[in-house]
């Protein structure tokens, strides 16, 4: 009775995050896909642009063309003043405009008559659906409704105040990924606070020590606006820029109070070993329809973190991710608490604390935040891919589906409330009074809760996959992410510099041995064999250490690649 009902909107009148705007080319169109429908993004010279990845002519992907700066008065001239970017399609070279609109057909004497289109009211210009765009937090959010999109900019993005700044201070923790399983999978997986400790063992919580009940309760609206409250006032979040995005969670749960420094698998057992919590201790779980779940804890230190996830149906059985974990403890501080004049000490221990903070940030974290925190993401993930993936494949194969899980327990809460809202949400996709086709629609529920129309799942070839596929870093995240991509270049140059240096190496040491051999022979000045032998010795030291270092890059290397997990550890 205390929980609010949100209200439900059809699954493609929403914004959904497509990607991280630094994993995008801004000079060519970028091909993406969310809810089975074909996208393309492209920059126009000053924002990012959405259009269906057709062209208008023979339905062509408009990902394959190239982004080109066009003189208006002259449209063979590439360059000139007075010049816009435009979208070519390059099958026939048809030009669109940021809007969609076709603005050139090369092969059309009468430009003016050929760029309009017959329709029920009379003649209308060519066009490409587009769609809004907005960015926020560093992602690039696309309204995939164009008939609803007059209404796009009334619906904020669920971004917290803590993010905002986060990102500003560390865009290079942002990580994205795309997974071999569906976005009913992944919201059910990422909302549900138990399956860390077992899942993740030993990478972020321990299952001897941290798997234990977890008491849930489900808060009012009232709670709910509390949570905002402490989110918005904290003195590392800017109030004035979040207080018009103002979003709250349609369902969000807590671990009873006192219980969080036992029960929360983060707080219980941090990655150090070490338990976080006191009797203060919070821990907060929400979802934010259709596509945010925040985790928001405050351990002893009273200094809170977040989990940020942002999931994108891509089609059934195929979604994306893009994750962040602010934490306070992190941050430049934007206001100041009140403090009372004290004396020498405590001027001097305040003074400490801010150097302190800002050598965290501008020397460590800066650093971790980068490569190191994408691999660690990356080990978190591989310990879902295999359970995901598969549990998929046993729902098909035995003609099961969520409403068949056992769920005993409040750990369970969340989850069910996720999987209730997208059922209904799938309802309304089908119901509402919309001018796009049936089969587009089957396709926006087909990719969202992972069952086609008539039925079939698309889980079934899951078995056939080799690990290495499921588990593949490479083309899911490395390739596209500017961290991962720089980091695997250099360590691919450190390689074949080591390759040559160990190959010089390795000659020279021969060189000096059969050089001590022969001025045994040739002579028997100990002084010079000694010297030889010696500096064979040396060489042949060096070898070894080069060929160990080389050795490690290598598995460096293969770390952006792929990694096996296993759970049995």
């Amino acid at each position: 009775k205390q929980q609010s009902n949100p209200s439900i909107r059809p699954l493609h009148q929403n914004w959904w995050p497509i990607a991280f705007v630094n994993t995008l080319n801004k000079d060519a169109p970028n091909a993406e896909r969310v809810l089975n429908k074909d996208l393309v993004l492209w920059h126009d010279g000053t924002e990012w642009r959405c259009m269906d990845d057709m062209c208008a002519h023979r339905y062509a992907p408009l990902s394959e063309g190239r982004v080109f700066t066009r003189d208006n008065a002259d449209a063979t001239n590439d360059k000139g003043t007075n010049s816009k970017r435009c979208l070519q399609c390059s099958y026939h070279g048809w030009v669109f405009d940021e809007q969609g609109i076709c603005t050139r057909i090369p092969q059309a004497p009468d430009q003016g008559k050929a760029l309009q289109s017959p329709t029920a009211t009379g003649p209308a210009p060519i066009r490409v659906n587009s769609y809004p765009v907005r960015i926020g937090a560093g992602m690039i959010w696309v309204w995939t409704d164009r008939e609803t999109s007059p209404f796009a900019d009334a619906v904020p993005l669920p971004i917290s105040p803590m993010l905002k700044q986060w990102e500003r201070q560390y865009p290079q923790s942002a990580y994205q990924r795309d997974l071999p399983y569906g976005y009913e999978l992944l919201g059910e997986n990422v909302i549900d606070m138990a399956h860390l400790p077992f899942s993740h063992h030993n990478v972020l919580s321990d299952r001897d020590k941290a798997g234990v009940p977890l008491p849930l309760r489900m808060l009012s609206m009232e709670e709910k606006e509390q949570v905002w409250e402490k989110e918005i006032t904290s003195v590392y979040a800017n109030a004035t820029d979040s207080a018009e995005d103002k979003v709250l969670p349609a369902y969000q749960v807590e671990i009873q109070k006192g219980l969080a420094q036992f029960t929360d698998p983060i707080i219980a057992i941090n990655f150090m070993g070490k338990n976080e919590g006191d009797e203060n201790s919070t821990s907060y779980l929400g979802f934010y329809p259709p596509s945010h779940i925040r985790y928001h804890r405050t351990p002893k230190s009273n200094l809170a973190g977040n989990t940020e996830l942002f999931v994108c149906p891509q089609s059934a059985g195929r979604c994306r991710v893009l994750i962040f974990n602010p934490f306070e403890g992190g941050m430049e501080r934007l206001q100041e608490k009140e403090e009372h004049a004290g004396d020498g000490k405590k001027k001097r221990m305040r003074l400490l604390s801010k150097l302190g903070n800002y050598l965290l940030r501008k020397v460590i974290l800066s650093k971790f935040l980068g490569t190191n925190n994408h691999l660690l993401t990356s080990d978190v993930f591989d310990g879902d891919n295999i359970f995901l993936a598969q549990q998929g494949e046993r729902l098909a194969k035995n003609g099961l589906d969520h409403t068949d899980y056992l769920a005993p327990t409040s750990a369970d809460t969340l989850s069910f409330m996720f999987r209730r809202w997208l059922d209904r949400s799938a309802d309304v996709t089908r119901k509402q009074p919309s001018s796009t086709n049936a089969v587009q629609i089957d396709n926006i529920v087909e990719a969202a809760g992972g069952v086609s129309s008539d039925g079939t799942s698309l889980y079934g070839t899951v078995s056939q996959m080799p690990r290495r596929e499921l588990m593949d870093r490479y083309n899911s995240h490395t390739k596209d992410c500017p961290v991962c991509s720089k980091a695997l270049a250099k360590l691919e140059r450190r390689k074949n510099l080591l390759n040559y240096i160990c190959q010089t190496l390795f000659g020279t040491t021969g060189a000096s041995l059969v050089a001590a051999a022969l001025s045994k022979q040739i002579t028997d000045c100990r002084i010079v064999t000694g010297a030889a032998v010696k500096a064979s010795l040396i060489l042949l030291l060096l070898s070894a250490l080069m060929e160990k270092i080389k050795r490690n890059t290598a598995k460096t290397i293969e770390k952006f690649y792929f990694v096996d997990h296993s759970h049995q550890d």
